[in-house]
């Protein structure tokens, strides 16, 4: 587990897991037994909801399908990474 402030290469590699997944899913490459249905029924909305379980907090992030098909791995990645580091883009 780690924590908002822990090294930033341990963010990292959990973040960039966390894309390949994302991007595994979107492409249709579910690697898990889906006995429930879950996972295609997840892929058969405009969105998908999934948390990032950390040891100071829990992240609950949705994302749209559209964003992570258009988004590389590495661009999912930073924008998770940037949640779990607190830091947020400025809007004005």
């Amino acid at each position: 587990m780690s924590t908002a402030r822990s090294p930033l290469r341990k963010l990292k590699a959990e973040a960039d897991n966390i894309a390949a997944r994302l991007k595994a899913l979107a492409r249709g490459e579910v690697d898990v037994s889906d006995p429930a249905g879950k996972v295609a029924a997840a892929r058969a909305k405009e969105s998908i909801t999934f948390g990032v379980v950390m040891d100071d907090k829990i992240l609950k992030i949705e994302m749209p399908w559209a964003t992570i098909r258009e988004l590389s791995e590495a661009g999912i990645s930073a924008w998770i990474l940037k949640h779990m580091r607190e830091q947020r883009d400025v809007v004005h």
